[in-house]
């Protein structure tokens, strides 16, 4: 009998060491929260568990400094954790209190250089190193430095910064990024598109402006990319030479189209590749009262069979604006007359032998309304044989040379246009259309594996209250809310009493 019971008690014994076994070696980790802000973004998933080679990470932190990011430590901590769930063995991460071991401190000191007041992350990968001040990981508002309170923190964005890091040690030389100049183009950077700027420095890339009129109308040969975002008026004959001669030699084009601009030397770029604008701008109708009107802020919906967006099939994008819908040639596609240069045989077999597929489609309720009849807000109806109907491409990507594969795209020429340049500005764009943005730049630049969701800051909730908001809480919570707690409490005791 006392056999048969302990024989019960060593088999459960076994069996809950063996599913533990089994759990520490077989387990899914999931971030249920709303905003996953406690996970990796694809881009860091990817770049910490595709690391090659062992890198090595010095957290150095004086447990007693107040200096400005010291409140940063327990994120940078939890992110560590993250990082070395994704790098496991390959990526090492050292913890070093200066005052708890000074000698250590004092070598590291001479070997990377840094200032040893500072508390800092020290990165070390592929024989390059860089050092991250800590307070570089958040976003601080110096709004009320004037009146000598310390900045106030706004977000932390530690997994931007490490990976632009480790981007920057893992390509070097870096990428260059041509942005097309003197055609009322839009610069990264600036206003309205400072957002995108911060996000391009993240990324680490070299970004450089290209006036094609001041090169000797040449691309720079160093050119990983060149973008043109919303050109309001028309390129040269020859500068649209230059650049679709550019294209044809493997090439990388980004063109944001600037629908409510007349630019057909422009669109003969984008014609050589078998992508076609059809000029029109997209509207759909929804009821306001007792009328209809229209709105030119397009929903987009992701297509399949494109390595760069599969991540964002099931989400919608908003492009807000005005939107051109685009028409993508049959595989016998050749340009037309006006749009072939000096060889024009040759740009019609490099038409027809390029690949071209959808990569965003306009949701069904909306149409493409001739460009001379718009008018945002009017009540416009659909005419057809007149208007273009759904379903209509917003964006599209077309591919020449080498493996029709969008993982392996090195020495092929690729280009991807969107009718629309609106929705990257600062007023305008969501984390989607970031994301969106982040994955054809990393798409056209060979950066395949770093498509998906870009990382995001950890934003903090702050309470910005005017005097006479804090005296009326101050009101609430010292005078009116204990006093009618005591009433109730008077008025409780008395009935009892009586």
């Amino acid at each position: 009998m006392h056999l048969h019971f302990f024989t019960k008690i060593l088999l459960a014994l076994l069996l809950v060491i063996s599913l533990n076994e089994l759990a520490s070696r077989h387990y899914v980790r999931q971030d249920l929260s709303r905003s996953h802000r406690f996970s990796l973004s694809d881009q860091g998933s990817v770049l910490f568990s595709g690391i090659q080679r062992p890198a090595h990470m010095i957290i150095y932190f004086s447990s007693n400094s107040s200096t400005e990011g010291s409140e940063l430590f327990e994120d940078l901590e939890a992110l560590m954790q993250e990082y070395q769930i994704k790098g496991r063995e390959n990526l090492i991460v050292e913890y070093l209190d200066p005052i708890k071991d000074l000698e250590r401190a004092r070598k590291l000191q001479q070997h990377y250089r840094f200032n040893p007041n500072e508390n800092a992350i020290i990165i070390d990968y592929m024989d390059h190193t860089k050092i991250i001040p800590f307070k570089e990981l958040g976003d601080y508002d110096h709004s009320n430095t004037i009146a000598c309170e310390p900045p106030r923190l706004i977000a932390f964005r530690g997994e931007q910064v490490i990976n632009a890091a480790l981007i920057e040690l893992s390509e070097i030389p870096l990428k260059k990024i041509y942005f097309l100049q003197g055609h009322g183009e839009k610069t990264p950077g600036t206003a309205p598109l400072e957002v995108v700027g911060r996000y391009l420095q993240h990324q680490h890339v070299n970004v450089q402006p290209l006036n094609l009129a001041m090169t000797n109308q040449q691309v720079p040969e160093d050119a990983a990319l060149v973008m043109i975002l919303g050109a309001s008026y028309d390129l040269s004959q020859e500068e649209a030479e230059v650049l679709k001669k550019y294209w044809s030699h493997s090439g990388r084009l980004f063109v944001l189209l600037d629908p409510t601009a007349t630019t057909p030397h422009l669109l003969q770029i984008t014609q050589a590749a078998g992508i076609l604008p059809r000029g029109d701008c997209l509207l759909s109708s929804y009821p306001s009262g007792n009328e209809a009107v229209s709105s030119h802020d397009v929903i987009g919906i992701f297509l399949s069979g494109c390595e760069l967006t599969k991540q964002f099939l099931n989400l919608n994008i908003v492009f807000a604006g005005p939107t051109e819908s685009l028409d993508i040639a049959s595989p016998q596609f050749a340009p037309p007359v006006e749009a072939v240069s000096a060889k024009p045989t040759q740009e019609i077999e490099a038409a027809k032998q390029s690949q071209r597929r959808p990569l965003i489609e306009a949701a069904p309720s909306f149409w493409g309304c001739k460009k001379e009849e718009h008018e945002v807000g009017k009540d416009l109806s659909f005419i057809e044989g007149k208007d273009s109907p759904p379903p209509l491409i917003i964006a599209a990507i077309a591919d020449l040379g080498a493996l029709h594969d969008d993982r392996v795209a090195v020495s092929a020429a690729r280009m991807i246009v969107v009718g629309n340049s609106d929705f990257i500005q600062d007023k305008n764009i969501s984390a989607v259309d970031l994301d969106f943005f982040s994955s054809s730049l990393n798409g056209l630049i060979d950066r395949v594996q770093l498509t998906g969701n870009t990382a995001k800051m950890k934003a903090y909730f702050t309470l910005n209250l005017h005097e006479e908001q804090m005296q009326q809480i101050a009101f609430y919570c010292m005078l009116l809310i204990p006093l009618l707690g005591a009433v109730a409490g008077l008025t409780i005791f008395w009935r009892r009493r009586s």
